[in-house]
């Protein structure tokens, strides 16, 4: 079997709409020069169309002709390479996400460990923010909430109040090591704000892990986001006024 008729049988098995790269393909690795050559033809003869650079997908068919992929698979097409995540929703989509706000931002911010840049699919525009911190299938929960202490302020139409108490509900109904990996994570890759807004929900709810984010921060910076001091009254001890 020829190197093209073996990636039209790879081909045929991936499913219209989906989003793949060479690397998907078996006999990529052992004739690179030979599948390119093979789907620069499959995409002339519109067999197959080109996403982006690398970037392909089976056409759907619709009744107006063919179909681009959906939003999410666009999105899994930049979360994912070769197989491995590589980046997760943060920002505006995910506050609205969880239940933070009612705003419905037309940008997609995602935090990748990758240089900055904006892509726009058509139907969806994306850009994208460098983190340091390493991202894998088990902790992109805990980054998310860490994401969200940290750039509380910048929560549209949004009381700060009421964003803590959903933030508090949703950690302690982590389990212990995962509340442990979150005390991790922000003692080594977050602002000192954010491990003292962490500090004060455990403290609030009686779970472990305040102490050691309390020893972490400098007992001379105040934070200043104007909680309300009924609803936070530890708020002082971590100082946050």
């Amino acid at each position: 079997m020829s190197i093209a008729q073996a990636v039209q049988q790879s081909v045929d098995k991936i499913p219209a709409g989906q989003v793949f790269g060479y690397r998907r393909l078996d006999d990529y690795a052992r004739s690179p020069d030979a599948v390119i050559k093979a789907i620069s033809r499959l995409v002339q003869e519109k067999r197959l169309a080109r996403l982006s650079k690398g970037k392909f997908y089976v056409p759907k068919k619709g009744l107006l002709g063919a179909v681009k992929p959906s939003d999410s698979e666009l999105l899994r097409s930049v979360l994912y390479k070769n197989g491995r995540l590589r980046g997760y929703i943060t920002g505006p989509s995910l506050f609205n996400k969880l239940g933070l706000t009612t705003q419905l931002p037309s940008t997609i911010t995602l935090a990748m460990n990758s240089a900055r840049q904006r892509k726009e699919f058509g139907t969806i525009k994306v850009k994208t923010l460098q983190t340091r911190a390493p991202i894998d299938e088990s902790n992109v929960a805990l980054l998310q909430y860490l994401d969200v202490l940290k750039d509380i302020k910048m929560i549209s139409d949004a009381d700060i109040n009421e964003v803590l108490r959903i933030m508090r509900s949703k950690i302690a109904d982590l389990s212990s090591s995962e509340r442990d990996m979150l005390v991790s994570l922000s003692l080594e890759y977050y602002s000192p704000q954010t491990r003292a807004l962490l500090g004060l929900l455990l403290k609030s709810s009686s779970l472990k892990g305040s102490q050691e984010l309390k020893a972490s921060l400098n007992p001379t910076t105040i934070y200043k986001l104007k909680l309300d001091t009924k609803r936070w009254p530890q708020m002082d001890k971590w100082n946050i006024r």
